[in-house]
């Protein structure tokens, strides 16, 4: 249901643009198992009677699912608070956030309707062109105040978001944040500059706000919309200093060009050892769920590990979360120890640094990135520079060995930003593997490149056990952490 937001009609009057939505609305919900049955049914309008919402009205004995929803539908379709009634209720009956997510849009428009005239909004629309919905996003929040409230989910384009801007409170300013919004998109869409200035001209002299909506075109003015950068969720496990196996997990993330604050802290759990598992991919599904799919399409997931769990099988922890059409596109392993260790990063910067370099100046895959690992096979690869730190690292034993930690420590230590292994045997097979994973292409690219190996690996039937586990710690130095800040007063709040 999602969809019907945004491919509403793109002419016509409002209202008929209010009765596509509640139509399509309607058509869903009538097709919802748990509606259609007697006791959910009663769920709902019991909700609704809790919280003051629209009461549907009484149909005929054995009036078809159908007819009653219909009629629900139609008695939200005169105020947005009746809307927003309903919209609560079905979230909290049939725990499906998409599902009412027309009716978040429907109150948009309800609002809007007592705001601007049926011509003003009808010129508006035809006046925006459609933009991604992280585009949209990023326009947004450049013109709310920092710590704003994040886009509701129903925000997935141009229109929706104007239309949701018209409910927000004014800025600091006293400019309606949908004028802000339409002079960051004119500096950023030259051929709509001038009707997107006309238009939000006008309403500004109406208001009295000629000085402010020009103040704020000023500063906009250099405003572009930013390129969708991957989709980034990181899930860091911190060690409990009194529980033996128990650890405490977090997770940030960051959605395409979301940026305020580019990551944010969501909450924090204590998970046991033989927890961590479910628990991440439960974490991990729900936030699937509540994504739009562009961004999936590009998606990286981080796992922060202290050295016991350095070699758990995070690649399953994602598989057992994500669906097959939008698996985990990369799975990294970072470590938490490095950041424990401050004497070794000016080395692990250098080495990030060189290896980076070394990347872009790899002759072909046979002209050799020199990589540490066995002697029989380093032995018919000649580096390309002599170098005093060889990267990346192919561990002999997996971490889990006694003689695997140590190489693995040895490597940390030196500032080894990139180190390779397989989870349970380090075969010779296996650092042929890499080996050939290594020369395969650009450094920089080998995430992408254990990535595409492990998907294949998992479509196919082939029991390649050399690569069926191989597993990529990448620390990049540019991509750390996000900082985080101490609890403080709402008015003493900081930029993060």
């Amino acid at each position: 249901m999602t969809d019907s937001a945004a491919t509403a009609p793109t002419t016509g009057s409002s209202s008929r643009t209010v009765a596509d939505l509640q139509r399509a609305l309607a058509q869903g919900l009538a097709s919802n198992p748990l509606l259609n049955s007697e006791s959910g049914w009663r769920s709902l309008t019991a909700r609704l009677a809790r919280q003051g919402g629209p009461f549907p009205p009484a149909p005929g004995d054995g009036a078809p699912p159908a007819d009653r929803i219909g009629e629900l539908v139609a008695a939200c379709g005169d105020q947005a608070d009746d809307a927003e009634a309903l919209a609560d209720a079905l979230d909290h009956v049939t725990r499906d956030p998409g599902l009412a997510l027309p009716l978040r849009t429907v109150a948009d428009w309800l609002t809007a309707r007592t705001l601007l005239s049926e011509a003003e909004l009808d010129e508006l629309r035809g006046l925006l062109d459609p933009v991604p919905a992280h585009q949209a996003t990023a326009a947004a929040q450049a013109c709310l105040p920092f710590l704003a409230a994040d886009l509701p989910a129903h925000c997935t384009g141009t229109w929706p978001t104007t239309l949701h801007l018209l409910r927000r409170n004014m800025l600091p300013t006293g400019l309606p944040p949908l004028l802000a919004y339409l002079e960051h998109l004119a500096a950023a869409r030259p051929a709509q500059e001038s009707a997107l200035h006309a238009w939000a001209g006008r309403k500004a002299e109406d208001w009295g706000l000629t000085e402010e909506l020009q103040a704020c075109r000023t500063a906009a003015a250099d405003f572009v919309l930013p390129e969708r950068s991957p989709a980034r969720v990181m899930f860091v496990l911190l060690p409990d200093g009194l529980q033996k196996d128990t650890y405490t997990l977090r997770m940030w993330h960051r959605e395409g060009a979301r940026a305020k604050p580019a990551l944010r802290d969501e909450d924090t759990q204590a998970v046991s050892h033989t927890e961590l598992r479910p628990t991440v991919a439960q974490r991990l599904r729900q936030w699937v769920q509540e994504t739009s799919e562009a961004v999936l399409d590009d998606m990286c997931v981080e796992f922060w590990l202290p050295l016991p769990l350095i070699n758990e099988p995070v690649w399953d922890w994602c598989a057992d979360a994500t669906q097959p059409a939008h698996p985990a596109r990369t799975v990294l392993v970072r470590s938490l120890d490095r950041l424990q260790i401050p004497t070794i990063q000016s080395a692990w910067r250098a080495r990030w640094d060189s290896l980076m370099h070394a990347s872009e100046e790899a002759e072909s895959p046979d002209g050799g990135t020199a990589v540490s690992a066995p002697q029989d096979a380093e032995s018919h690869r000649e580096p390309a520079r002599p170098r005093k730190a060889q990267d990346p690292v192919i561990l002999k034993s997996p971490p889990s060995d006694k003689e695997g930690r140590l190489q693995f420590l040895d490597a940390l230590r030196s500032g080894a930003p990139a180190i390779l292994w397989h989870r349970l045997d380090c075969s010779a097979a296996f650092q042929s593997a890499a080996l050939r994973l290594i020369g395969a292409g650009p450094l920089q690219e080998l995430p992408d490149r254990i990535s595409a190996l492990r998907a294949d690996h998992r479509r196919s039937t082939s029991a390649d056990d050399a690569v069926a586990d191989i597993t990529l710690l990448w620390d990049d130095p540019t991509h750390t952490l996000p900082t985080l800040h101490s609890l403080v007063a709402p008015s003493e709040a900081r930029v993060l």
